[in-house]
Parts: C-alpha cells; structure tokens; sequence
C-alpha cells in the first residue's frame, strides 16, 4: 500500500504542490502548519536602491500595492516560482536566481548592485555576512496554525518540509517520529528536522518537482 503524502506549507502553495501530487497518483493530505497574512509597510524610497531581492514568492502576493513603487527595479528571485510571482505583481526586470539568499546576493554584487531592497517574511532568514548593503523590509508574517493539525502517525507517512521552520514545527508536534519520512526542501530544512524519523531526504534542487519526485519514490515503497 503506498504511504499518504502530507503537505505542511501554507496556502497558496499548498494547494499547488497537492494538484502535483495528485498528478503523480500520490495519496494527498493537505495541513498547513502556518498561515500567511500581509504586513503593513512603509515603502523606502526607490531612488535608495539598486535591486529588489525577492527570496520567497509570498512577499509579492502579500506586499500590496506598496510594491509598485520598485517596478522599475531590476529584481533578483530565489527560483523560478518565486520569479514568476514577481512578474505576476508587475515587475518587469526579473531574474531567476540561484537557490538561496546569500548565493542571490553575491549574484546582484556581481551584476554592479551596491544597495538592495530584500522584501520578506517577518521570520525570515538572515541572507548571512555577505558584507553587501541590504534593508529588509517585512511585508508579510507566516504565523503558527493554532491548534496544530492532527499529524496521523497510525501508519507510516512521508511530510514534505518546505522550510527549516517548518521542519522544527513539525518535529515539536509529532507523537511518533518513527513512522515519519522527511523529505526536506534543502539540507538546512533536513537538519533542522533533528533526529528520530523514520528517514530524513533532502532535495538536490529547491523545487516541488525535486522534493515530489524522492516522495513518490518512498511512498511507492509503502513501508
């Protein structure tokens, strides 16, 4: 029997990753651990910056209207999703980057930007000491889904974690580890995963089709 597939992001992305699940014939459950909402923002002004890190797609489907303001921008995107999102919002210069923060940055660097704008979550990830001149302005907050959702651990199951936040939140809710394959969105997201599941994978590419395709593999294996 194949194992059920549970996937923990918030929307829209959850529902997203389940229809390409389901695609694979996957035994779907959907329960996000967090929910996203918008921030109230002061745009800085655009003449202070060079380019637009964007490092998550919910900055520009929560940061409203204020978004406007750097449409001019050049914008460097963590990933293709998070890239077209960017476009969506009506940004014209995008670039897909690299899959993480500090790697996006050194990639503005090297295209001649010296002061950059990262719009992000209120958790998000520092981009590390890249010694680059950058102002984070949160203009969304992914909260805790209070009380957490029923994890079922009756039998076995595989958990796509899609953020090391999300790894730790899942490790602090779950009865029975044992019974749990991890498969993580990076080796960050694994290691924060800590210890005790039944297996622990992690992505080689950030994407659904990366996680989905180990997923597929140790649910076929139904053990």
């Amino acid at each position: 029997m194949s194992l059920p597939l549970l996937i923990l992001r918030p929307e829209p992305g959850a529902t997203a990753t389940a229809d390409r699940a389901r695609q694979m014939g996957l035994d779907v459950h959907v329960m996000p651990l967090f929910k996203v909402r918008a921030l109230d923002w002061a745009a800085p002004p655009a003449d202070q910056f060079d380019a637009v890190l964007i490092t998550s797609a919910n900055a520009v489907r929560h940061g409203g209207g204020g978004l406007a303001a750097y449409h001019a921008l050049p914008v460097l995107a963590v990933g293709d999703a998070s890239a077209a999102a960017a476009l969506a919002a009506g940004f014209k210069q995008v670039s897909a980057g690299v899959d993480d923060g500090p790697g996006l940055v050194r990639m503005a660097v090297a295209a001649g930007a010296k002061k950059m704008l990262h719009l992000c979550g209120h958790q998000h990830k520092t981009l590390g000491d890249t010694g680059a001149d950058i102002t984070a302005v949160h203009v969304y907050s992914a909260e805790v889904v209070e009380p957490p959702p029923s994890i079922p651990v009756a039998g076995s199951c595989v958990a796509l974690t899609h953020s090391p936040r999300a790894a730790h939140r899942l490790a602090a809710i779950v009865p029975d580890k044992s019974r749990v394959h991890i498969v993580a969105i990076s080796v960050a997201a694994a290691q924060a995963a800590g210890t005790g599941w039944a297996g622990v994978k992690a992505a080689p590419l950030p994407t659904d089709a990366a996680m989905l395709e180990i997923a597929a593999g140790i649910c076929e294996q139904g053990q």
